[in-house]
C-alpha cells in the first residue's frame, strides 16, 4: 500500500510540475515569438538589398543629378525613373514575400494584415495630398519636392511602423523605425541636396546595421 501511494504521490506531483504556470507563460511566449518570426519575416539579404536599392541608389541617383547645381531647378527625368523602378521593384519583391509568409493564414490574423495595410496606405496618401496642396498654395518647387518630397512621406510611413511595432513589442524593428525618422527630420535642415543624400545614405546604414543585427540573432537562435 506504502509504494502505491508513493508511486500516486510521484505521479500527481509530476503532473504538478508540468502544469506549472510559468513555465506555461514561458513556452507560450515562446510560441508567440516563433510565430511572428515565421509570418513576419525579415531576411537580412532582402534588407541588404532594399537598403542598397532604393536608399543608396535610388536617392543617391537624385542627389547626383542635383548636386552641381548653383540654382536649384530639381532631378532630372532619368534620376526619377531610376528612384521610382527601384522603388517598385521593392514593393513587388516585398509583396511576394508578404504572400508567402502570409500563405493559410486566416482569421483574426489576416484582418490585422489587412488593417495594417489600411494604415500604411493613408499614412502615405495623406503625406503626398499635403504635398500637392502646398504646392496648389504657391509653395516652391525647392520645399515641395526638393525638401518635403524625400523625407515627410518616409517619415509618415515610418512613423505608422513604428506604432505597429510598439504595440507588438518589436524592440528591433521599432529602433529602425525611430532611427529611419530621425535621419529624415535632420536631413531637413540640409535643403534638398541634404534631404535627398542624407536621407538616403543615413537610412542605408540603418537598414544595414538592421540586417547586421538580425543575422547575429538567428546566429544566436
Amino acid at each position: 500500500m506504502t509504494v502505491i501511494d508513493d508511486t500516486n504521490q510521484a505521479a500527481s506531483a509530476g503532473e504538478g510540475a508540468d502544469l506549472d504556470p510559468r513555465e506555461a507563460a514561458k513556452i507560450l511566449d515562446q510560441a508567440k515569438r516563433q510565430a511572428r518570426r515565421q509570418f513576419d519575416p525579415h531576411p537580412p539579404l532582402a534588407v541588404v538589398v532594399g537598403a542598397a536599392g532604393v536608399f543608396l541608389f535610388g536617392y543617391g541617383a537624385v542627389w547626383w543629378s542635383m548636386h552641381d547645381q548653383v540654382v536649384y531647378s530639381g532631378p532630372a527625368g532619368w534620376s526619377l525613373v531610376v528612384l521610382y523602378g527601384l522603388i517598385a521593384v521593392s514593393a513587388i519583391a516585398g509583396s511576394v514575400a508578404s504572400r508567402g509568409a502570409t500563405a493559410g493564414v486566416s482569421g483574426r490574423a489576416r484582418r490585422q494584415r489587412q488593417v495594417q495595410g489600411a494604415a500604411f496606405a493613408a499614412a502615405g496618401i495623406g503625406a503626398w495630398v499635403i504635398q500637392g496642396a502646398l504646392r496648389y498654395r504657391g509653395v516652391s518647387f525647392e520645399i515641395v519636392y526638393g525638401v518635403y518630397g524625400p523625407t515627410v512621406p518616409l517619415i509618415a510611413l515610418a512613423a505608422v511602423a513604428a506604432g505597429i511595432n510598439a504595440v507588438r513589442e518589436e524592440w528591433l524593428q521599432l529602433s529602425v523605425c525611430i532611427g529611419i525618422i530621425a535621419v529624415a527630420s535632420v536631413s531637413t535642415f540640409f535643403g534638398p541636396l541634404g534631404a535627398w543624400g542624407l536621407t538616403g545614405l543615413g537610412c542605408c546604414l540603418v537598414l544595414l546595421a538592421y540586417a547586421a543585427a538580425l543575422m547575429v540573432r538567428q546566429r544566436r537562435a
